[in-house]
């Protein structure tokens, strides 16, 4: 007998470490909390033909679990909404969940909600994301200011340079049969369909006395970071290109491919890492205390613009995707 979608969301839900969402109180005196949003579409956001249901699953909620980190808070919940279509039956639905089960109990989150709906336009993940923080340290963090130094988790260029290989091995076999070949490709694979995000930064932070003036989750490049930072604050920012740090294993398949490495780290997107404007007074406890942080511009005022720096001086304004380059 199938299973009634009542019994299949009990079933799913037992099978995490979380408890059942609650209605929680947001004026905790203990803590502040945020929430983030995220909905993925197949065939926009990912392609099953090569992207495994459970690591989908995990992606997934660290997709939401991005932004919160971003603003220096703390997975709290997540409630889930997953629309199937008919190709996803309980078994592969199953796969999924064991992603996001992974994802909740590595990054400690709490609470969890699911509910699960019919599709007609393949599979739809929507993910909210509750974060919370301590009050004592959420009063610590000062605005962005011109001068604050622009900080960031990792290396950029990996994941988009992944996803480019996975679609032309899928063209390669769709048109011409050919079977992939992606063993000497693992590493750059693993960064787009499989990334991470350290849970141990915002305690490492605030342990240093570090406080970020703000924060923004690199998923779009980090050209796109860079410029809703400054658009939040009303700021300029200078980059400079040879501070940004380049995946190592990426630069030979960006050779391969012909794309310019730059133009991964800065426009491709999927990195899944995070960009700190931090108040430039914090600067040595930075250089000491988080030595994994890379320094690759700083904020500075509106009239100056968002500028990408060469390494012989020029200044090049700086363009994302999305956004409006005339304005």
């Amino acid at each position: 007998m199938a299973k009634s979608k009542i019994s299949l969301i009990q079933e799913l839900l037992s099978q995490t470490t979380a408890s059942p969402f609650k209605n929680i109180i947001s004026d905790n005196q203990e803590y502040v909390f945020t929430g983030s949003h995220k909905l993925l579409l197949e065939g926009t956001d990912f392609d099953l033909v090569y992207t495994p249901l459970n690591h989908l699953g995990y992606k997934a909620a660290l997709s939401a679990f991005g932004p919160l980190y971003a603003k220096g808070f703390t997975p709290h919940s997540l409630s889930v909404r997953i629309g199937m279509s008919k190709k996803i039956g309980i078994t592969q639905l199953e796969e999924l969940w064991k992603g996001i089960s992974a994802a909740l109990k590595e990054h400690s989150a709490e609470y969890i909600e699911l509910d699960l709906s019919s599709s007609l336009t393949g599979l739809t993940i929507s993910l909210s994301s509750q974060g919370k923080q301590k009050r004592e340290t959420f009063v610590q963090h000062n605005s962005c200011k011109s001068g604050d130094l622009l900080c960031l988790t990792g290396s950029l260029g990996a994941a988009y340079l992944g996803l480019q290989i996975l679609e032309r091995e899928k063209r390669l076999f769709e048109e011409r049969g050919v079977q992939p070949q992606l063993e000497k490709y693992k590493p750059i694979l693993r960064a787009f369909l499989n990334p991470e995000l350290d849970k141990t930064l915002p305690d490492l932070m605030t342990s240093a006395g570090i406080f970020p003036s703000e924060g923004d989750f690199v998923i779009n490049g980090l050209a796109d970071s860079v410029k809703s930072i400054c658009g939040r604050n009303n700021l300029g920012a200078k980059i400079f290109m040879n501070r940004i740090p380049v995946f190592s294993a990426a630069m030979e398949v960006a050779e391969e491919l012909n794309i310019d490495p730059m133009t991964a780290a800065m426009n491709g997107g999927e990195d899944y890492r995070i960009l700190f404007a931090i108040p430039q007074s914090q600067y040595e406890a930075v250089q000491k205390e988080l030595p994994q942080l890379d320094i690759v511009g700083h904020l500075c005022d509106i009239s100056a613009g968002t500028k990408f720096i060469t390494p012989d001086g020029s200044e090049l304004e700086l363009k994302a995707q999305a956004w409006n380059e005339t304005e």
